[in-house]
Parts: structure tokens; sequence; C-alpha cells
């Protein structure tokens, strides 16, 4: 009999525009949109703009002013003085200021000439000027210390006694970028949440609001079973929900849009272990998430409040999900408590299987974590279909 209310339930959601939009359009298009997004910021960050330099009184021009001018990377505005240069930087008119000493090519020759810069320290963009009028002087300084070492007869290695040279190391087969690993496992977490969310309030609430709940509980059908074919086809949504994210970058990736290339530098590759250990960790999140889902609406008289209920369990779901985004900046990716926490656990886990780094002992302590409490929310489920209340409409 739970197969029977099984397909019942699949066959409602399935002709539910909500559930078809919430569940499998909106991930898709969602994701579709975010990629077209990153592909144009990483576009335009390949390709970046000069940046604008305010220097003072640059009159009498200097060698370096005069190489900034005709160097295409960098564009010159000249200001009166230091203080209308702040001035501008206050008023975020101008990003960075450079104030030359009047005899600086004299300084230069004698030994060493100072440069006042100023920036604004809360602008990004001003940051990323200041780094580029650094790395060309620190390009000129090599230069001048070439040119005094040949006057000199020594040989220019004396200007860089240490050697850096760094190679990226080879990469394991990858989806794709940076970019895209660090998004995808956030939002195939996320829509496995809201991808039932978006109907579960009707499974539950909704009947007993409606009446249906009684005609329901008076069928062949056992209440343990009623219960557990909703908590299957709530599943199947969600599973399918939270896939769409993953089908949304594959139809990208294959289209091949000249926007979204260098979101795929070396095409699109889905390693088969990596979609393995993804599944293995997803499947019992996703009853995880059935389940609360489930008992939620089913402690619930009506779905406005099962709506209230689910918004305030919507940010246990999120925030774990949020952390995931910055834990691979620290090293607490690799701690111990982290395939213990459930949610967190799985995102870094997809995480991990798309940058080919999978850790099976993590995949499986996350599958066990998750597949626990998913089985206590069965039970809890079960419970609440149990009792006589669960057709209590106030």
């Amino acid at each position: 009999m739970s197969l029977h209310i099984f397909k019942k339930e699949l066959r409602e959601m399935f002709r539910d525009k909500r559930v078809i939009n919430g569940a499998f359009v909106a991930p898709i298009f969602l994701i579709v949109l975010m990629l077209l997004l990153f592909g144009s910021l990483e576009k335009s960050l390949s390709k970046p703009k000069p940046p604008t330099l305010h220097i003072v009184n640059a009159g009498s021009e200097n060698s370096i002013v005069k190489t900034m001018r005709d160097s295409k990377g960098m564009k010159v505005v000249i200001v009166d003085s230091l203080e209308d240069g702040i001035a501008k930087i206050q008023a975020g008119d101008a990003k960075l200021v450079l104030q030359f000493p009047e005899d600086f090519d004299a300084k230069i020759a004698s030994g060493q000439a100072k440069i006042e810069a100023r920036y604004d320290e809360d602008e990004v963009m001003s940051k990323v000027a200041l780094g580029a009028v650094s790395q060309a002087f620190e390009a000129a300084n090599a230069k001048i210390v070439e040119a005094k070492l040949a006057e000199n007869s020594l040989p220019k290695e004396f200007a860089q006694p240490i050697l850096l040279d760094s190679k990226p190391a080879p990469r394991k087969e990858r989806m794709g970028s940076g970019m895209i690993i660090g998004m995808l496992p956030y939002l195939i977490v996320i829509w496995a949440f809201y991808g039932g969310f978006s109907t579960v309030s009707d499974m539950v609430a909704g009947e007993k609001e409606r009446g249906t709940m009684e005609t329901l509980l008076i069928t062949p059908a056992t209440r343990s079973q009623i219960a557990m074919g909703k908590f299957w086809a709530l599943t199947v949504i969600c599973l399918l929900s939270s896939l769409t994210s993953l089908i949304g970058v594959i139809v990208i990736g294959v289209l091949n849009l000249p926007l979204t290339q260098s979101l795929f530098p070396e095409g699109l590759r889905i390693p088969v272990l990596a979609m393995v250990a993804i599944l293995i960790s997803l499947i019992p999140l996703v009853m995880l998430f059935s389940g609360v889902l489930l008992a939620v609406s089913a402690l619930a008289k009506n779905m406005r409040e099962a709506q209230t209920y689910l918004t305030l369990v919507s940010f246990v779901v999120i925030m774990p999900a949020i952390f995931s985004q910055f834990i691979g900046f620290t090293d607490m990716a690799k701690a111990s408590w982290v395939p213990f926490v459930p949610i967190l656990n799985t995102a870094v886990v997809i995480r991990n299987a798309l940058l080919s780094k999978i850790v099976w002992s993590d995949v499986l302590i996350s599958a066990v974590v998750a597949g626990a409490i998913a089985w206590a929310m069965i039970m809890i489920v079960v419970g609440l279909f149990s009792r006589e209340s669960i057709v209590a409409r106030t």
C-alpha cells in the first residue's frame, strides 16, 4: 500500500505547477543565470581595465611618468597637489595618488628616490591599482639595477641572488573552474531542501486543511504505509531538485558558450567516482530533509502554520550550507569534526569529489550521520501519523 500512496503523491506533485517551477525549473534557470554572470565576471577579470593614476605636479615629467603615459596598461590624470588628490580619494573620484619628488631622476641616479602614494584601504579597486603600480616599480627597479651592474661589469644574476621558480602542480580531472566547484556543492544542498519545501506543506497540512486526510486514513493502507508513501515521494522530488543544479551546469558546459568558456577551461568533465561519492553522500541527506519537512508539515494544523515553521527550519539548513562556502579558505576543511556535522559534511564531500580529492571515509561518515538522523525523523513522522491529532485542523 505504501507504493500506491507513493504513486498518488508523485502524480499530484507532478501536476502541481508550483512543484514543477519550484523544484525543477527554478534551479536550472538560476544556475544557468548564475553561470552566465560568473562567466561575465571571470571574462572581465581576465581582461581588467587599465588603472587610473592621479599624479601630483607632473609638469616637469620624469622618466617614470613618461613611461606611464606611454603605457597602454595605465591611465594618468594630473592633480595640483597631494591634498587635492586625497580629497578626490575621499570623494571616490580617485583610486591612487602618486607624488614624485621634483628631482626624481637625479635621486634615482644617485641612489634612491621616495614616491608618496595614497590610496583608499576600504576600496578593492584602490588596492588593485596600488598592486599594479608596485609591480611596475619592481620592474623599473630591476632594469635600473641591471644597468648599474652592467656599468660595473657585474653579471645581471647579482640582481636576483634568490630565484623562485614556481609552477602549478598537475591537477587531477575536475569538473570546471574553481568558481564552479565553489558554488555547486552549496546549490546542490540548498535545492535538495527547497525542492521539497515547495510542496511539503500541501502534503499533510494541506490535506488537513482541505479535510481529505480523513478520507486517506480510512483506506486499506495503514498509517505507517501512508507516512512512508509520502516520505518516499517527497524524497524523490528533493533528490531530483538537487540534481537539477548539476544538470544546469552540464547544459552550460555542453553549449560551450563564449561567455562561459573560461568556467570550463579543460572542457566539461565529470569523473564517474565523483558522481558515485556525491550520490552516496547526497541520498541520505535528501532523506534527512524529507523527514524534517514531512514532520513539520505533520505538526502544523494548516498550510500557513506549516509555511511559518518551514521558514524557521530553513535557517537551520542554510547556515551550514553557507559555512561550506568559506571553510575552504581555512584549515577547518580537514578537521576531524567536519564529517560529523550534518549538511556541512555533504557539501564538503561534494566539493572534494568535484576536485577529484575523494576521502572515502568522510563520504561514508557523512552518509551514516545523515542516514541515522533520517531514520530518526522517519520514526517521528510515523509516530505523528499514528496520533489522532494528525487530522486536527485547530
